[in-house]
């Protein structure tokens, strides 16, 4: 079990976001933030990380929510540490909009061991997916080890975010590049990264993503962290909709219309 660590410990830990990472992630939809986090703290992340799952008889493959343990420390110092939370509210940057800043909340948070050859992530958007009724959330992909390109490491499509909710993927739906085959004509696939330890990105929950699959004999060990700003609304006031199924209209009810020119 980690220790509680305290604002002087994690201020020496993680390092705030730039200007300039604010003004590149608000209009690619995307950012990398080299170095946000010492190694040696993505180390310790990455030890407690691989104990409290050998403890606890976990899989990596499940949602785990690492902050919300106390035996899991120091998860939950990171992720709900004036300096994270100070970082995701200025990549949001809600205060564009009304003037004020809004508070953010937890939405959930998991430790990743994907084994050697696991395939890849259909491209999808993650508010798409969640079902919230407005735009806010992100994300965090931070590296616990290196993680090279061969690894599976996400890839982004530069500007997606632009264009609003594209549809859902996570319900066997084709994914967002076979659905949009012109989208990567219109907006740059980000280039294949790679990441040292403490290393990470933040993506816009509309930004279109997916990984390739890990070609590697390594796992590759990340830790996904996720803010929503704290008015967003939620189907059943819950974030575990991943995937919900969703359904075309009838046409009884809902009549086709196929103008001709």
């Amino acid at each position: 079990m980690g220790h509680v660590l305290n604002a002087d410990e994690i201020a020496a830990s993680v390092r705030e976001v730039t200007d300039d990472e604010v003004a590149f992630y608000q209009e690619h939809g995307w950012v990398k933030l080299d170095a946000l986090i010492a190694p040696e703290f993505a180390a310790e992340l990455l030890r407690v990380g691989e104990d409290w799952h050998q403890r606890e008889h976990k899989s990596t493959r499940d949602w785990n929510s690492l902050a919300l343990h106390a035996d899991a420390e120091p998860y939950r110092s990171l992720m709900f540490s004036d300096r994270m939370g100070r970082n995701a509210q200025r990549l949001v940057n809600r205060e564009r909009l009304s003037g004020t800043g809004i508070a953010l909340r937890y939405r959930n948070d998991h430790f990743v061991a994907r084994p050697p050859e696991t395939r890849g992530t259909a491209y999808h958007q993650d508010s798409t997916e969640h079902g919230s009724d407005r735009a806010g959330e992100l994300q965090f992909w931070l590296a616990l080890a290196e993680v090279t390109p061969e690894m599976g490491a996400m890839r982004f499509v530069t500007g997606s975010h632009q264009e609003g909710p594209l549809g859902a993927v996570m319900n066997g739906s084709p994914d967002l590049l076979e659905q949009y085959p012109g989208l990567t004509d219109v907006y740059e696939l980000s280039p294949p990264f790679h990441y040292r330890p403490g290393d990470a990105t933040a993506h816009h929950g509309y930004t279109v993503h997916g990984a390739p699959p890990n070609t590697t004999d390594r796992q590759r060990l990340s830790y996904i962290f996720s803010y929503t700003p704290a008015d967003t609304r939620w189907w059943n006031g819950r974030v575990e909709n991943w995937g919900s199924k969703r359904l075309p209209l009838e046409d009884g009810l809902n009549p086709m219309i196929n103008p001709t020119r």
